[in-house]
């Protein structure tokens, strides 16, 4: 397992245990402790959590979902994999929205290689990235969520969003079911992407393998509800497509 996919594993036992001793996470990561150890400083460098009495505890209480600091390296060639296959989709003078997620931000790429795009997104690193290789953008006005300082929430993106019509909606999802469910695992950011998906005439799932037969607190959309799927692998044999398009 890679440090950050560590990391990202810390943070979710973090959301189901108050405290957790380096022994346990050594023994259940299966890692040394010294490899423990050197996450954890990571991780509280950045703020996420304090180590505590031979382990560690949440910064500021139990932590939701993995920053994008960490997210964005998690996985990093399956997402520009992932990318490259649904920029088949893209075309000349569209409307795009980007969702929040690391996925959809390595769509950016491709979307500069096309003229007179349009993009919405909540995601600030994704605005900045895209503006940058020249592409028309904006940034969903809204407040920062206290899991991350780099996307945007509430109600104010949420109004404007109401403004928004989309040709495409790329977007992730933090798991997806043996049922085909998606879910989100915030309530704030699961509010907004269920208005993306409204806001656009086609829908395309972004998702890595690591998401697959998992589930969260927030449900999103079914797969079924959408029109395409783009994935690093083929799907479980659990998950049953009637509708959407598996590129």
């Amino acid at each position: 397992m890679k440090t950050n996919e560590r990391e990202e594993q810390i943070i979710s036992l973090l959301r189901e245990q108050s405290f957790i001793s380096v022994q346990e996470l050594a023994a259940r990561l299966y890692v040394s402790p010294s490899s423990i150890r050197r996450d954890l400083r990571r991780l509280e460098a950045l703020g996420i959590v304090k180590r505590n009495y031979g382990g560690v505890v949440a910064a500021g209480g139990n932590p939701t979902a993995p920053p994008v600091a960490i997210r964005g390296e998690v996985n990093k060639a399956a997402k520009r994999a992932i990318a490259k296959k649904a920029s088949l989709l893209l075309r000349d003078d569209l409307s795009v929205l980007l969702d929040d997620s690391t996925t959809a931000a390595a769509m950016v790429e491709f979307l500069a290689e096309h003229r007179g795009i349009t993009l919405f997104t909540n995601n600030i690193e994704t605005a900045l990235d895209a503006t940058a290789r020249g592409l028309r953008t904006y940034l969903l006005g809204g407040a920062l969520p206290t899991d991350s300082a780099t996307v945007t929430v509430g109600s104010f993106a949420l109004d404007m969003l109401l403004s928004i019509h989309a040709d495409l909606c790329f977007f992730s999802t933090s798991a997806l079911s043996d049922t085909g469910d998606l879910f989100d695992s915030t309530e704030a950011h699961n509010l907004l992407r269920r208005e993306m998906l409204r806001r656009a005439d086609t829908r395309v799932l972004l998702c890595d393998s690591s998401k697959f037969l998992r589930t969260s607190l927030y449900k999103s959309a079914h797969i079924d509800d959408i029109e395409y799927v783009c994935t690093d692998a083929p799907l479980p044999a659990q998950i049953t497509v009637k509708k959407a398009k598996i590129l």
